[in-house]
């Protein structure tokens, strides 16, 4: 989902916009790509760590006991110096919110609950064979080629 260093510039943009939480950031992020990536403690906080490390960003104790994250003036100024790498990460993550946005749409998701269901009915024990799945199989190819030939 992100190259090297896209996380830790779109982090450092976030606290830009306003002091945050690790969890807000994680949810935030989530949101922000239409929900098809989550990114986990493991990768948020070692890049909060970086971002203050390299003085772009200061932590304090919030609410709770949370650290918030703020954003320095030396923040400020590498946003500055990675304007233009901003804009294409954000342009770039626009796109995959869209694009999971209509694969979420209802009529998408109740065919493939449709499918889902057949195919649980087809494969109880009483109708398995490998001769059923072999047919199956080749006419979800056969779908699967024919979506990727829709045209646009």
């Amino acid at each position: 989902m992100f190259e090297a260093g896209a996380i830790k510039l779109l982090a450092l943009s976030l606290v830009a916009e306003r002091p945050r939480y690790g969890y807000e950031l994680i949810k935030f992020i989530e949101g922000l790509v239409g929900g098809d990536y989550s990114p986990s403690p493991g990768v948020i906080y070692p890049t909060l760590t970086y971002l203050v490390d390299m003085g772009w960003a200061t932590v304090a104790d919030g609410d709770a006991g949370r650290k918030q994250y703020t954003v320095t003036q030396d923040g400020l100024a590498q946003l500055e110096r990675q304007r233009e790498e901003l804009t294409a990460l954000t342009e770039r993550l626009r796109g995959v919110r869209e694009g999971a946005g209509a694969r979420r749409s209802p009529d998408i998701e109740r065919a493939m609950g449709n499918l889902k269901a057949v195919l649980h009915m087809r494969f109880s024990p009483a109708n398995a064979s490998p001769d059923l799945a072999r047919r199956v199989a080749a006419l979800i190819d056969e779908a699967a080629l024919a979506i990727q030939k829709l045209e646009v």
